[in-house]
């Protein structure tokens, strides 16, 4: 495989070495097993918290201070992701020879990125007379994300800015989106959306890096106040599902539930994350619900649930390096004509209908 320069994706050490110490923060098959727990909080409404508040006092407020935060944990679910053992499909596109490039990121079933000798052996199956799939033969060429040298991937940013979020959230992030683009090839375009009880781009799409890291800092001045999840999310994917490139990908982090928005429903969002095969990513923290997270990531993305912003660990760092160092396989004409199909790299599988 072509696979560009392999430089290691890792936090910077400022991030680094805070997660070394912590525990924790779409697809084996089409749907990963995770690591998957209740989402139920670990209180009832009545229970006393901090600063003569209930749990559901925090829960309806518009701002948790940081105290009430770091004591809220204890109540709030474990931590919790489907990430390990994914193969995931970021989008696909037709050749002009018949041909099916097909765009690819993930972790193996012990949670490290996807290698280049994995993408080199990856092979397709199609659907046999018995409704199996069986091994095609076809010789597939992969392509590291490092050396495409050309603009496959759309990527949109949506960011809680909800009053529940303080600075030290935003500013976790801001590291983990900043990171992320310094990391990855120069394939991609990116915008990036902020929202609370409104909507705003702060950074419309743009190829020039330095643009986009600008784009992801922390904004101090935004009004911040309800959580608008919903119309967040759905102007972002209106925006990214208008992109034309093959691999979209909308990484959305909040840490609250939907309470604001009037514009767009969740079936809205479901829909269209459906409709337009865009991988999704979801970040969350506090009250966010793991369900609502899988749910919203939908069978081909991923998730993450953490009580605090803090607390993401290394497997969304994995995550991170996977997309950096994804890879393009290409299907010959005759196989890829043969639908539905199934794709398997390193023991993982993803199909395309």
């Amino acid at each position: 495989m072509d696979s560009g320069p392999i430089v290691s994706f890792r936090l910077p050490l400022r991030l680094a070495s805070r997660f070394a110490v912590l525990p924790l923060l779409l697809l084996g098959s089409c749907v990963g097993a995770g690591n998957a727990n209740s989402d139920e909080p670990k209180a009832v409404a009545d229970t006393p918290v901090c600063d003569g508040q209930t749990f559901g006092d925090l829960e309806r407020s518009e701002t948790v201070s940081d105290g009430c935060k770091a004591e809220l944990s204890a109540y709030l679910p474990a931590s919790s992701d489907n990430s390990t053992g994914r193969l995931a499909m970021l989008g696909n596109e037709a050749r002009g020879d018949g041909s099916l490039r097909v765009f690819l990121a993930g972790l193996d079933a012990a949670g490290a990125p996807l290698s280049a000798a994995a993408y080199v052996g990856a092979h397709v199956s199609v659907r046999g007379d018995a409704g199996k799939f069986v091994e095609s033969g076809a010789v597939l060429r992969a392509t590291g994300f490092g050396a495409l040298g050309e603009g496959a991937l759309s990527l949109e940013f949506v960011n809680d800015y909800s009053a529940s979020m303080n600075l030290a959230d935003l500013r976790v992030v801001e590291r983990i989106q900043h990171d992320l683009v310094a990391a990855l090839p120069p394939i991609y375009e990116g915008e990036v959306t902020l929202f609370s009880d409104e909507v705003r781009v702060k950074q419309a799409f743009t190829t020039d890096r330095n643009a986009l890291l600008a784009g992801v800092q922390r904004d101090e001045h935004f009004e911040r106040k309800l959580t608008a999840l919903y119309d967040g999310m759905g102007n972002g994917l209106d925006s990214l599902t208008a992109r034309s490139r093959p691999a979209r990908v909308l990484m959305v982090a909040t840490d609250g539930f939907e309470n604001a928005s009037v514009a767009y429903k969740k079936s809205d969002i479901v829909k269209g994350i459906a409709d337009d095969g865009i991988f999704v990513i979801m970040l969350g923290a506090l009250f966010a619900k793991e369900s609502e997270l899988a749910s919203l990531a939908g069978p081909r993305g991923v998730y993450f649930y953490t009580p605090l912003y803090a607390d993401l660990d290394d497997r969304l760092n994995a995550w991170m390096g996977a997309l950096a160092h994804g890879a393009a396989l290409d299907i010959p004409a005759g196989t890829a004509q043969k639908r539905p199909l199934r794709l398997e790299v390193a023991g993982e599988t993803v199909e395309i209908d």
